[in-house]
């Protein structure tokens, strides 16, 4: 972090026609925009002539540069002085944290090792999460989880304090309509605004990103480390240094959140016509969003990961994953709604196993444009291309193929770095949904077929889906209507397990679990009837006594 800026006082002197002048200004030191932006605000603050533009901004080059090298070296001087006669160990540890803040701002600057051959990096993850080491890899990554929770918090207060400074600006300015300000300086100051906010965003987002970038390449250099530990078999250095960052990190003073006990309801139940196999089914009222977040649990007064991270972390490289299905809109971003709850849940900690979720949206659009050209290419081909036209997908108004999706589409996202969740589905939905009409031939209906049958060809033995496509309850959301939407779901979902290969359950495998989520805060009454519906559309497994005749 830069000191706070000193002012020091510049001269210049030019020569007219007939006098010499001299101008003389307090100059910011550091100084934050450029110097030729400097110059050409002093040219129009003192009406200067046009012709001493090129030798003010050369001094004033000069001058600032020389003033920046004194003011940097004075403060290093000061830090200097105040560590004269600290102990040895002291400044071991302030010297380490300056080599690490610096090779996580200067990305350029951050020391690289080489893969050793024959060693994958995955491999070796899923060998230390299932050792000893689990308990040391839990405590690095809860380490960079926090400070990149830090900066989180500090970028949005640092955006919330710009916004309230500019929203009280702008309610000045309206209030002097016609008095000191009109129509062009309003606008005027709405652009500046918009312009210092995407500037401030920018630079958070660039900061942010430099540090999950270190903390990637350095989480990849412990995992060669402590494999090299392991196979050494005694816990090095290494594990000891996470360990002591881990105990380093701040006790939280903050209370704990009691929540209130989710109404929940598991059943198993056995599908097939001769062969019968054996699946979990589970109905839960929750905010689906949950299963993504991290909710450390507190441990002698600090902060230590959840349970569940474990399950996630040792099954990230297995046969066994975990999905969400998550109802967005046909635009891939994640600027609105809960996709915009989504993508701040995954920006709480680094990824270190997949591209962040930035880079994955872009390639996912690319992936929408191709398929876009594709589909208004066959459209052409079977002479409907003035279908096209009401087309939303089929492309924009300045010629481009448009990346927006239809209604049933869906694309995938993978995670490492949520609570309970390795990948997710973003199906696209729009308001059609939401009609007491909808049957199973509804596009978002026929995609969920897909998404079963992907997860039954990817491993995925738990997937979680919305019980009523949507995640709110809307006023037409009536006890009746809910019940119907329930058994068009449970049916479809019913028949769509019917089709698929069998699986797991009754050759000894693992069971595959379906869960339905309902919105948060439904009554008492309509979760019970949901359960009792479930088991009656579904068939229950149950315990046969032979005994009696």
């Amino acid at each position: 972090m830069s000191s706070e800026a000193v002012k020091k006082e510049f001269k210049f002197t030019f020569k007219t026609k007939s006098t010499v002048s001299t101008l003389t200004v307090p100059v910011p030191i550091p100084l934050l925009l450029t110097v030729k932006e400097f110059v050409g605000r002093l040219m129009c603050a003192h009406d200067l002539p046009c012709y001493v533009e090129e030798d003010l901004l050369q001094m004033l080059q000069l001058f600032v540069k020389d003033e920046t090298a004194k003011h940097q070296n004075g403060n290093a001087s000061v830090i200097l002085k105040a560590l004269e006669g600290a102990a040895h160990d002291k400044l071991g540890n302030i010297a380490d944290q300056w080599t690490k803040s610096y090779t996580q701002e200067c990305t350029g600057y951050t020391q690289e090792k080489k893969v050793p051959e024959g060693q994958e990096f995955t491999e070796l993850y899923h060998k230390l999460i299932h050792s000893q080491t689990l308990e040391v890899l839990f405590h690095l990554e809860h380490t960079y989880s926090v400070a990149v929770q830090d900066v989180v918090v500090q970028r949005d207060k640092a955006i919330q304090k710009l916004q309230s400074k500019q929203s009280q600006e702008m309610e000045r300015a309206v209030q002097n309509l016609d008095i000191t300000h009109d129509d062009q300086h309003v606008n005027m100051l709405a652009a500046r605004h918009f312009e210092n906010m995407q500037r401030e965003s920018q630079q958070w987002e660039m900061e942010l990103k430099n540090l999950q970038e270190a903390q990637r390449q350095e989480f990849k250099q412990y995992i060669y480390q402590l494999a090299n530990d392991t196979n050494n078999g005694e816990e090095g250095l290494v594990s000891q240094r996470i360990r002591a960052m881990s105990d380093s990190l701040p006790i939280q003073d903050t209370e704990e959140v009691v929540e209130e006990p989710a109404m929940n309801e598991s059943f198993t139940i056995n599908l097939g016509a001769q062969l019968k196999t054996s699946h979990n089914l589970r109905l839960m009222s929750m905010d689906v969003l949950d299963l993504c977040r991290h909710k450390p649990i507190r441990a002698r007064g600090r902060l230590m990961p959840q349970p569940q991270r474990l399950q996630s972390a040792m099954s990230l490289y297995s046969n066994s994953l975990s999905a969400l299905v998550l109802m967005v809109d046909d635009r891939v971003n994640s600027y609105t709604g809960i996709k915009k709850e989504f993508a701040n849940i995954c920006q709480q900690s680094t990824d270190f196993h997949f591209p962040d979720m930035d880079t994955q949206l872009r390639v996912i659009q690319q992936d929408a444009q191709k398929a876009n050209l594709l589909r208004k290419e066959r459209k052409m081909e079977n002479g409907s291309a003035d279908s096209t036209a009401s087309d939303g997908s089929s492309g924009s108004d300045n010629g481009e193929m448009s990346s927006n999706l239809q209604t049933g589409d869906f694309y995938m996202t993978r995670h490492s770095n949520l609570s309970q969740v390795h990948l997710v589905f973003h199906l696209v939905s729009d308001d059609s949904i939401r009609d007491v009409e909808a049957r199973n031939r509804h596009p978002v209906i026929l995609a969920l077929k897909n998404i079963l049958k992907i997860a039954v060809q990817f491993d995925i033995y738990t997937i979680t889906l919305p019980l009523f496509l949507v995640y709110e309850m809307y006023e037409e959301m009536t006890i009746a209507w809910c019940t119907r939407r329930a058994e068009l779901v449970f049916k479809c979902v019913k028949g769509f397990m019917m089709e698929m290969p069998t699986s797991g359950g009754s050759d000894g495998g693992e069971t595959r679990t379906i869960q339905f989520v309902v919105p948060k805060g439904i009554s008492e009454e309509l979760f019970t009837t949901l359960s009792t519906m479930l088991p009656q559309i579904f068939q229950q497994s149950r315990s046969l006594d032979l005994t009696q005749r």
